[in-house]
């Protein structure tokens, strides 16, 4: 009987089967990327995509190639950009020709080429990838175009070019983009000239406090990440894009909450950018105009009221006794020994100082 019930349920089942209509088996969509040829040119590595070419290495060993001469076109393409690493630790190159064919220069490309003294970059590129030039010990001439409107991260750091500009002015700006800060410290006002600053622009700076002007419409990646003196941002654009994420404004890295950590205050408009960045990273936030105010530092003023005179030798005095204590600015403005605290020392030289008998704190 149960065998009789198990072919009818058999029976049943393919007559069923031969009415339901077969469903087309639906087909995976399948992206694949542009076909890539792997191909050499000279001594020159290149990738080969349907519509362009990209540079990327040299054929020979790094250490024994001096000079490099990018063509603008292999095998009827344009060559357009210089791949990542495409002539890292090329310790002997001194000189590269650029085609105006390249439009980008990827990152890490002509990194650590210690003996590359000069760069004259096409008018054709608009954007230098991050490291780019790193480490290149001898680089102490380079041209860019107005048409870059991109530089990545430390493009350029490790560079006497570098060095150089700092030294000119602590805050370098290419094209209007800031693309180093690392040398400022204390407060910073960034110039109305400047519409960007660049990925990691002022990481590990020491400064203070930064007023960011309404010219400016970007602030990169990690412009500001690691700053441990950095208490005070001014960002004075409402529409301003923050780039990245909490690590952009950041005093450190706290292994135990894995988190990058800013005890500063951001400063910015009511449903600003500014705020929206605070409020989503944990920042402290407050609007533009309540800033706290900060005193003037003048040598000799230990009173902080804006005049060196003999209250401020009795300050000291007291100071010394313990009967009050010195702001922190009161303490730089008398420390002329830099021993860190006031002392007899100090109030004899600022007595000197006001009856005249010398006429510099240091003398």
């Amino acid at each position: 009987m149960r065998m009789k019930k198990f072919l009818a349920f058999i029976s049943a089942l393919c007559m069923a089967c031969a009415v339901v209509p077969v469903l087309p088996v639906q087909e995976t969509a399948v992206i694949s990327a542009s076909a890539v040829e792997h191909s050499t040119y000279e001594n020159l590595k290149y990738d080969k995509y349907e519509e362009y070419i990209e540079i990327t290495g040299v054929t020979v060993e790094e250490d024994t190639i001096t000079e490099l001469h990018i063509p603008a076109e292999i095998d009827g393409l344009p060559v357009t950009s210089i791949g990542w690493d495409a002539f890292c630790e090329c310790k002997s190159l001194t000189s590269v020709t650029i085609p105006d064919s390249v439009t980008s220069i990827g990152d890490g490309a002509f990194y650590d080429c210690t003996s590359l003294t000069s760069v004259t970059i096409p008018e054709s590129v608009t954007s230098i990838g991050d490291r780019a030039f790193e480490y290149c010990e001898s680089l102490t001439s380079v041209t860019i175009p107005s048409s870059v409107t991109s530089i990545g991260v430390e493009a350029f750091y490790g560079t006497p070019w570098l060095e150089a500009k700092q030294e000119e002015n602590p805050l370098v700006v290419i094209n209007h983009i800031l693309i180093d800060g690392t040398a400022c410290e204390g407060d910073v006002t960034i110039p109305d000239s400047v519409t960007s600053i660049g990925l990691g622009a002022f990481e590990y700076c020491e400064s203070t406090s930064v007023t960011i002007p309404d010219s400016v419409t970007s602030i990169g990646a990690g412009a500001f990440y690691s700053c441990t003196s950095l208490t005070s941002v001014t960002i004075l654009n409402p529409e301003c894009k923050i780039g990245g994420y909490e690590s952009t404004f950041s005093n450190d890295y706290n292994k135990n909450t894995g988190k990058y950590e800013f005890n500063g205050t951001i400063y910015g408009y009511e449903g600003s950018t500014a705020q929206a960045y605070a409020e989503k990273y944990n920042r402290n936030f407050a609007l533009i105009g309540s800033e706290p105010e900060t005193e003037t530092l003048k040598q000799g003023d230990a009173s902080g009221d804006g005049e060196v005179d003999i209250l401020d030798v009795i300050t000291i005095n007291k100071a010394i006794l313990g009967k009050e204590n010195l702001s922190e600015n009161g303490l730089k403005a008398i420390d002329f020994n830099g021993n860190g605290k006031p002392d007899s020392d100090e109030a004899l030289t600022l007595l000197k100082y006001i009856v005249g008998l010398i006429t510099d704190f240091n003398a």
